[in-house]
């Protein structure tokens, strides 16, 4: 555990907030999805380390609400609405003209016992995961400064293995490599026309299902999660010339709305993701991690 003046150490912060600049010398971080849940306890973590917090949320009398609670800064933010990522990239840049870390934290799930249709469930999930997350990283990385941190909260569910085919399986691989976030976005596009050429109103799908047979797994999150940990590492490669950090973690198995039966609380799953934004941008990039410690994809 980092102490609060190791942390204000490691990304070269004042514990009197000494650093000159247009938001008083403090670091900004914004963090996405920040009014409830895992969200909340990161901005919390952020505010007591020493950061000029922005929280964001769709919801705004909820967003304000948290953002009172904290003492904290709040601008609304749909991931699933362009022009409220457009408003909140603009309403950033007028108020301080940079950030100095951005923390993708906000996605949604669909619980077991939903019965939505699968396939109406994987464009919300992927939409919003993926497809939101990455809308949100093209309109805030402008705003970075050299030394930036980015830190994506991904899941375990994610993970390389969930992965059937070895031609799916090595083209989600390299994006430690060769793979671009065009590439990446194609991929992800076909996963959610190959299960939607099912037309089943089904609300799980079956082993005999189109998208099985094109190599895709029965799991509309995990596919999201995998697609924000490729991101996290293509991004990795883009923005390393400027000095500038992504990497992504698992918060483990939190118990939120989202995930009732988790067994970790909110503020043990923001330990990682706070503590990733307040390392320093040369301590690691295009990295999974788990618990403060690099794992496996």
């Amino acid at each position: 555990q980092c102490s609060l003046s190791q942390e204000l150490h490691l990304t070269g912060m004042q514990a009197d907030g000494s650093q000159l600049g247009p938001a008083g010398g403090r670091q900004v971080a914004v963090i996405t999805g920040g009014n409830r849940g895992i969200g909340f306890s990161i901005a919390k973590r952020c505010v007591e380390a020493g950061f000029r917090v922005v929280l964001t949320a769709r919801h705004a009398p909820l967003g304000r609400a948290a953002a009172q609670t904290l003492g904290c800064d709040f601008v609304e933010l749909d991931l699933d609405d362009a022009a409220s990522v457009a408003r909140c990239a603009a309403a950033l840049r007028r108020r301080f003209g940079y950030i100095d870390v951005l923390i993708n934290n906000a996605s949604i799930k669909t619980v077991h016992t939903d019965l939505t249709p699968f396939v109406r469930k994987a464009v919300a999930e992927v939409n919003t995961n993926f497809f939101g997350t990455l809308n949100v990283c093209e309109a805030l990385f402008p705003l970075l400064r050299s030394g930036g941190r980015v830190v994506n909260v991904a899941s375990s569910g994610g993970h390389l293995a969930l992965l059937p085919s070895e031609v799916r399986l090595r083209q989600f691989e390299a994006a430690d490599s060769t793979l671009t976030v065009p590439e990446l976005a194609r991929l992800m596009a076909e996963f959610l026309h190959d299960v939607a050429a099912s037309r089943s109103a089904e609300h799980f799908p079956g082993a005999d299902w189109p998208h099985v047979y094109r190599g895709w797994p029965n799991t509309a999150y995990g596919m999201s999660k995998l697609g924000q940990i490729a991101l996290t590492k293509i991004h990795a490669r883009l923005l390393a010339p400027r000095g500038i950090s992504v990497n992504c973690c698992c918060p483990g198995s939190v118990a939120t709305r989202l995930n009732p039966g988790g067994f970790r609380t909110p503020e043990q799953g923001a330990d990682t993701p706070a503590w990733l934004a307040c390392q320093a941008a040369g301590f690691a990039t295009g990295q999974f991690f788990k618990d403060r410690v690099p794992a496996q994809w």
